[in-house]
């Protein structure tokens, strides 16, 4: 925004935005206003490039129109004679375009750099794309544990950001090309692996905003849709997340809150929710992997024949060799978490796994 300060405030003025993007118009095009200004000066841009390329093509066609049918080839008429040269008219078509076509860089490009520079005193946390699942850890290593299932069809992440403060992720991908789509905010951003991009986003004080709610506690929120908006697979359309603005005092509690556990039981919960829920349910329903409902102990059979107790050994082989062992009527879909997990994690998870309502040949549980 501080590249813009002059520009913001002609695109600023109540006149203009009701003559550029008329109520109607911005809700045909983007649903709704953006969740804060950056993304409505992008929305403002757009439609103003919008209404010039409408005003130029819309007579043009017209014209053409026109003149296809005037002076169409008729019999025994002779084709007249084309005008050779006409400075005024060709001067008239080379610098007015050329002027708009300058606006146009300028506005995009000052608007890019807000998108990519991030302000001072912003919230830091890195973002890890994999499929199909987004995962945030915060400066504190806390990530969240809350999911929900009313955005797709699997449980998804919810991630809280501080109202009206600037969030920088420090992004990158497991696996494949990944795109960060957040609508609401007009920001999406292309997430590779082997390689570091930073996004940042902020949202507007929940004060202003329209269709907050409140959480059981009284606090107020407003959550945004986050999609991948790059196809990375089979579950490309599940891959999904929400994020969740809440007053800056009560995200640095929350935080505070997720910080890793002690108890080896409830950090492998917390691992479950955060890294696994997406693919594995505990109520013994079908999903994109094998239910942790009663596993533990039980003999499963393997594609290609045979068949393994799950152990410790054979969920360490699963975590770290997802293909080495792939349990029949599935298909080999999940990614190693080689390199992501460590010791200690992974028995967090083998503790938490074990008390999944286990079955009578199952040990341990809480």
């Amino acid at each position: 925004m501080h590249h813009l300060s002059d520009f913001s405030m002609i695109l600023s003025q109540s006149w203009f935005d009701s003559l550029v993007m008329p109520t109607w118009l911005e809700e045909l095009f983007f649903r709704s206003r953006a969740a804060n200004e950056i993304g409505y000066k992008s929305d403002v841009v757009y439609t103003i490039i919008f209404w010039i390329s409408t005003i130029f093509f819309v007579p043009m066609m017209g014209l053409m129109f026109y003149f296809v049918v005037k002076y169409r080839r008729r019999p025994g008429v002779p084709a007249p004679r084309s005008a050779s040269h006409n400075t005024p008219l060709e001067l008239a078509w080379s610098v007015v375009p050329t002027i708009l076509l300058v606006w146009m860089f300028f506005a995009g490009f000052l608007l890019y750099m807000d998108h990519v520079v991030t302000p001072a005193g912003a919230e830091n946390a890195s973002l890890t794309a994999q499929k199909w699942q987004w995962r945030i850890t915060y400066s504190n290593g806390g990530e969240s544990p809350e999911t929900t299932d009313e955005l797709v069809a699997g449980a998804v992440p919810i991630f809280y950001v501080p109202a009206n403060v600037p969030v920088s992720l420090r992004m990158t991908s497991q696996d494949v090309l990944h795109s960060l789509w957040v609508p609401a905010m007009r920001r999406k951003f292309d997430i590779y692996p082997n390689r570091y991009t930073t996004y940042w986003l902020q949202t507007d004080p929940l004060e202003e905003t329209e269709g907050t709610e409140m959480l059981a506690d009284g606090t107020i929120y407003k959550d945004y849709w986050v999609f991948c908006a790059e196809y990375c697979g089979d579950s490309h359309s599940e891959m999904a997340a929400i994020i969740r603005s809440v007053p800056p005092d009560y995200f640095q509690q929350w935080k505070r809150g997720i910080a890793t556990p002690e108890d080896p039981w409830e950090w492998g919960q917390l691992l479950y929710k955060t890294r696994c829920a997406s693919c594995h349910t505990l109520d013994g329903t079908t999903n994109i992997g094998p239910s942790w409902k009663g596993v533990w102990g039980r003999t499963e059979e393997l594609e290609g024949g045979g068949s393994v107790v799950v152990d410790e050994n054979y969920i360490r082989e699963s975590i770290y060799e997802p293909a080495a062992k792939i349990v029949k009527g599935f298909k080999n879909q999940m990614n190693s978490f080689q390199g992501q997990l460590n010791d200690d994690e992974l028995n967090a998870i083998i503790t938490f796994m074990k008390s999944v309502e286990s079955n009578p040949n199952a040990e341990g549980g809480q």
